[in-house]
């Protein structure tokens, strides 16, 4: 003999669910979206209110972001450094040789602490002034083209930093490590290589491309 049931209406999609009469007061679970819900009782001929208890996570909702996995999070933090002050240290002196007093200036010293360290010296004091004067005009040359490129790399090895943050373009971030790995975005050469073939290093596994994947 089929049992009496009652037709209740979820309370999470309002789809409707046949229930056996001796299912009334107890957990019911939607066929339609799996939902948890208490099913109503009867009082005075009335049935009351049936009372969700669980609404299942929608298939559509975005799921919540992973945590930073730490292994990815210092390099990417190293990349962001050493992108930074590249970027400050480049950028100013970028200005200083642009001025052609002070661009001299500051390339001179360059060439004059070389001189302490032994680099070039031991010619006569007028050759020596006049090769001096030589190498300071020819350092002066190389940065005024230098800097901009370092100042542009600086940039990226920061966008690299971020890109690892964010979990968004990988090939900027493989980029970014290879550039700070080599030394040419800033002038923390250590930390600079460091970050950069840890990152490389991560990217390639397995763990950092489901990184980017997330």
């Amino acid at each position: 003999m089929t049992p009496e049931t009652e037709v209740i209406a979820c309370p999470a999609c309002k789809h409707l669910v046949r229930v056996p009469l001796d299912w009334l007061g107890t957990q019911v679970q939607c066929p339609e979206c799996q939902a948890m819900f208490r099913a109503p009782v009867r009082v005075d001929g009335k049935l009351t209110e049936a009372e969700l208890l669980s609404r299942p996570a929608s298939a559509d909702a975005p799921k919540p972001r992973p945590r930073m996995d730490i292994m990815l999070l210092l390099p990417a933090f190293g990349l962001l450094l050493c992108g930074v002050l590249g970027v400050v240290v480049n950028g100013w002196l970028l200005v200083l040789v642009s001025d052609a007093d002070a661009g001299k200036e500051w390339a001179g010293k360059q060439v004059e602490a070389m001189r302490k360290m032994g680099m070039g010296a031991g010619e006569p004091s007028e050759k020596q002034a006049e090769k001096d004067a030589q190498e300071t005009d020819q350092l002066l040359r190389q940065f005024k083209w230098i800097l901009p490129v370092s100042l542009v790399v600086s940039a990226v090895v920061f966008a690299g930093g971020l890109s690892i943050t964010f979990r968004r373009n990988y090939r900027l971030a493989q980029v970014a490590c290879v550039l700070a790995a080599l030394n040419f975005a800033h002038l923390c050469c250590i930390p600079g290589a460091v970050a950069g073939l840890w990152g490389l290093l991560m990217l390639g596994s397995a763990e950092g491309r489901e990184h980017f994947q997330r």
